[in-house]
């Protein structure tokens, strides 16, 4: 018989899903909060599951109303693989069939293995990176030049976004769209917005044509964007995958730093 439970919350064990928090003064925010939202309606006890064992709280996870938010499950930094799996299965056999799930190295072990034995599949891997726009300035690129939607119809931007899987990509209205030239021809290609969050923009580095990669427009144009943001901005947070090597040395070439690995996982 398993050592290990997965159970619901109910209104005397709600402090539980915050037992692996490490700052009690979050706790102390959060709390109340969830404790409104459930009298609210707007958050069931049933949506909230622990697993325990005899050390008491292994792993915790709220599972959001919308379908297209993840689920981010919260682990003992030690715990068993197979503690991973029993968890991973129960909330499989409680989510929506598009709902993903996410490993947050901040969060829980990176253990592909755990959740796949519970029949999730490993769809992505991403490395989010974060950059102070105070710490250093960023130069404009004398070669940058502003477009607008109507770029999105030129044959080589197109090109390039369905090449990146892109393609029904549309310009947010709030977003600058810039390219680099190289020998008269537009290049590279990438946006600057605000991202929702206070005082962090959002950079989009759509990229460099094939033909025209190896010659640093990537990194010349994301430092352009950066020095774009830092007019109004005081960090930008971006991710690409582990496996991009390219984008990932763009990131720490400007000054972003990572700071945490995602694994994302979907239903078969």
């Amino acid at each position: 018989m398993t050592p290990y439970t997965v159970q619901p919350a109910t209104p005397e064990t709600l402090a539980d899903l915050y037992a692996l928090y490490s700052d009690p003064a979050d706790v102390a925010k959060r709390l109340p909060t969830l404790r409104e939202n459930i009298a609210a309606g707007r958050v069931s006890l049933d949506r909230i599951l622990f697993l325990r064992s005899a050390r008491g709280v292994e792993g915790t996870v709220l599972l959001p109303g919308p379908v297209r938010v993840p689920a981010f499950p919260r682990f003992r930094p030690d715990v068993p693989a197979d503690a991973m799996t029993a968890f991973a299965k129960a909330i499989r056999e409680k989510v929506e069939p598009k709902r993903l799930l996410v490993l947050q190295d901040d969060l829980a072990p990176l253990n592909a293995l755990a959740l796949e034995a519970a029949g999730w599949v490993l769809d992505d891997q991403q490395v989010m990176y974060e950059t102070d726009l105070r710490a250093r300035s960023y130069r404009l690129d004398p070669g940058a030049v502003e477009g607008s939607a109507d770029w999105l119809s030129r044959p080589e931007v197109r090109a390039l976004l369905d090449a990146e899987g892109h393609i029904d990509y549309e310009l947010a209205e709030d977003a600058t769209m810039v390219a680099l030239e190289d020998e008269g021809r537009l290049a590279a290609f990438g946006t600057v917005s605000p991202s929702g969050r206070t005082g962090c923009a959002n950079i989009h580095l759509i990229g460099v044509l094939p033909q025209l990669r190896g010659k640093g427009l990537g990194t010349r144009l994301h430092e352009h964007l950066l020095a774009l943001a830092a007019g109004q901005f005081t960090h930008h947070g971006g991710t690409t995958g582990t496996e991009n090597l390219p984008m990932r040395r763009i990131y720490e070439k400007n000054g972003s730093r990572p700071t945490v690995t995602q694994m994302y996982f979907k239903q078969p």
